[in-house]
């Protein structure tokens, strides 16, 4: 492994406590080997089926902005525990909040090609937390789809 393999990593964050420790774990490779970090947040679409106008995957603005509260705060914790760990979070760490009209996978692996990621983080279960399953259906699908290696963190 080298520098350019880590030199920009992209984090799936849901608020989940196993999407927290990914973008500790991101962390902790950006601080060794000076990677940028694109924390992405995906809105889940409200809505999962299309109606007669071919519509899919809506999020009211109401439903938006509450998630975009909450993103703020995730995003915030893990830009304190950056600036603790000595990155300049002015430079290295971009946060991102993204609809998409499809599924949450795609929404991840469509950022992460647009922006030419190298690496991407993501925690073994979301927000949903079904404890039965091995791997979660969104970190199965990132695994499965990504374009680049994908790290996940328990």
């Amino acid at each position: 492994m080298n520098k350019q393999d880590f030199e920009k990593i992209l984090v799936a964050i849901d608020g989940s406590t196993h999407s927290i420790k990914a973008a500790k774990f991101a962390i902790d490779l950006a601080s060794k080997y000076g990677s940028e970090i694109i924390l992405l947040s995906v809105v889940p679409s409200r809505i999962s089926v299309g109606d007669s106008s071919g519509i899919f995957g809506m999020v009211s603005e109401s439903y938006l902005k509450k998630y975009k509260e909450d993103s703020k705060i995730w995003f915030n914790e893990i830009i304190k525990e950056s600036k603790n760990k000595g990155i300049d979070v002015e430079s290295r760490i971009k946060t991102k909040v993204v609809t998409t009209p499809v599924s949450i996978v795609a929404g991840v692996l469509d950022y992460a090609i647009k922006e030419k990621v190298k690496l991407i983080i993501i925690g073994t279960r979301g927000r949903s937390g079904i404890k039965r399953m091995l791997l979660g259906s969104v970190a199965s699908g990132v695994v499965t789809y990504a374009h680049c290696p994908v790290m996940v963190i328990k």
